[in-house]
């Protein structure tokens, strides 16, 4: 595959930009690929700048619009019109090749005149793989991979998963006290973390695809499952609640609140009449969601199927342990506030094992830690798919 980006070639051929320059505009880019995370399902968050090639400036940039269409490419090049001709193309995922709803970004890029593609990791979407930056190079436009790909291929991990696994990257969070247990819900959330913690954790759901939890977070906690931030109401995910049966509670505020779809999966012989009247609601039968590694991952197959590419779960203990144990958490962030509840009203993390069944396991790495507010913040990762 005829593309330039290693080192003899950019020897024989040198980058528009300095070094800095050339880093400054692919964190732009995989910023807005980022911000984006959550409001592009069915299709990954691409970010995408262009650049004045003698000067370095920014012509346009944007991200993948929201429902995935247009994708950042197009809708870049559409900004920058006749000043697209000549100039360098930073986008964080290898543009698309395939004839869809839209027509391929290649040609988009090949006919508005782009000189240079930058880009942040290759698409592993059989449909593309490598075939985009071929056709590219193949019509004159030089393509070299950019600064920061492990951010690139972090970012588009769901992507990844989906088209490589036939599973979302799933996303754990648990919120837990001074002595990093969780709270014991009584029919209404119990807080632990401050107010700047629980705005954090509703950015994760704004940033997710869906969101799920088991039927006994339904009913200790009643939760919402929405985004609650100011004017982001509009990206809450879709709501996910695995359960053998679908004995529910009807009254639960999951059911009468907020505007997302709510996704019930349950065991086939399930009676749902009960359910079966609530708007938005939608049933996904399968043989058992006893919460096996094998039965998560089939549940993950059909999420994937869905078009889901980004999973957030907020379940309890139990639900949390399985995804560990399953081997699907591929990132894990836990929110530990300054309050001791008490063991009387709370639980260990994951049923019978503490905080080290994440923190001190091979499996997980540190990522980052910070505060918000009064809370710690620790992000473990998968060592799968991240490297210090």
């Amino acid at each position: 595959m005829p593309v330039s980006h290693n080192a003899a070639s950019q020897s024989l051929h040198p980058l528009p930009f300095p070094p800095a320059r050339m880093a400054t505009l692919m964190r732009r880019a995989l910023f807005l690929a980022e911000s984006n995370l959550g409001a592009t399902y069915p299709n990954p968050s691409v970010g995408s700048v262009i650049a004045d090639p003698v000067t370095g400036e920014i012509i346009s940039s944007a991200a993948t619009a929201p429902g995935g269409r247009p994708h950042a490419e197009a809708l870049a090049l559409s900004q920058a019109g006749v000043r697209a001709r000549g100039a360098i193309l930073f986008t964080t995922l290898e543009p698309c090749s395939h004839f869809g709803l839209t027509p391929p970004c290649v040609r988009a890029i090949v006919e508005a005149g782009i000189a240079m593609t930058v880009y942040g990791c290759s698409d592993p979407d059989p449909r593309v793989a490598g075939q985009g930056l071929a056709f590219l190079e193949a019509n004159g436009v030089r393509t070299v991979k950019g600064e920061f790909p492990k951010e690139a291929e972090w970012i588009n991990l769901g992507h990844s998963l989906r088209m490589t696994e036939e599973r979302p990257f799933v996303q754990l969070k648990l919120a837990v006290d001074a002595d990093g247990r969780v709270p014991i819900g009584n029919g209404k959330p119990v807080w632990v973390t401050d107010e700047a913690a629980r705005a954090q954790a509703h950015l994760l759901r704004a940033r997710a695809d869906a969101i799920l939890v088991g039927r006994k977070t339904i009913e200790a906690d009643d939760p919402e499952l929405t985004c609650r931030l100011p004017g982001m109401e509009d990206r809450s995910p879709v709501r996910i609640v695995l359960t053998e049966q679908c004995n529910l509670l009807l009254g639960a505020r999951i059911f009468r609140t907020g505007n997302s779809p709510v996704w019930v999966v349950c065991n086939g012989r399930s009676d749902v009449a009960g359910l079966a009247g609530i708007p938005r609601i939608r049933f996904f039968r399968v043989d058992a969601t006893s919460g096996s590694a094998s039965d998560l991952r089939f549940v993950l197959r059909l999420l994937s199927a869905e078009g889901i590419s980004r999973l957030l779960v907020e379940g309890g203990p139990a639900t949390a342990r399985e995804f560990i144990e399953a081997g699907l958490a591929d990132e894990v962030i836990i929110m530990q506030g300054e309050t001791k509840m008490g063991a009387g009203a709370t639980l260990l993390p994951f049923v019978d094992r503490g905080l080290e069944l994440v923190s001190g396991s091979k499996p997980f790495i540190l990522a980052a830690q910070r505060r918000a507010g009064s809370t710690n913040i620790f992000v473990f990762r998968s060592t799968a798919h991240w490297q210090a």
